[in-house]
């Protein structure tokens, strides 16, 4: 479903027990969405590989505005890496 919208804004997921293959599939799907604003993937345990899947989602939005990652176990090298991408913006 998310593959047939070209714009998408707002995704809200949380506590869905998503895990990190679901989020490695999300990351898949939400590649080239550049207008993300609020984006809440709270509390669906995804680790670090699932935020790894995300780093070019997070990168590539150019209007993320609101993140919520909290409850996903992404540990200190989870942060850096979300920190990284949407600082370092690609286009």
């Amino acid at each position: 479903m998310l593959l047939n919208k070209k714009y998408i804004t707002e995704l809200s997921l949380s506590v869905n027990g998503m895990f990190a293959e679901g989020a490695i599939a999300l990351g898949q799907s939400l590649k080239d969405k550049k207008y993300l604003e609020v984006f809440n993937l709270k509390k669906n345990e995804i680790g670090l590989a699932g935020i790894k899947s995300l780093e070019d989602c997070l990168s590539l939005s150019k209007t993320i505005k609101e993140l919520n990652l909290s409850g996903n176990f992404i540990g200190d090298e989870g942060v850096e890496l979300v920190i990284k991408a949407l600082t370092n913006k690609k286009r």
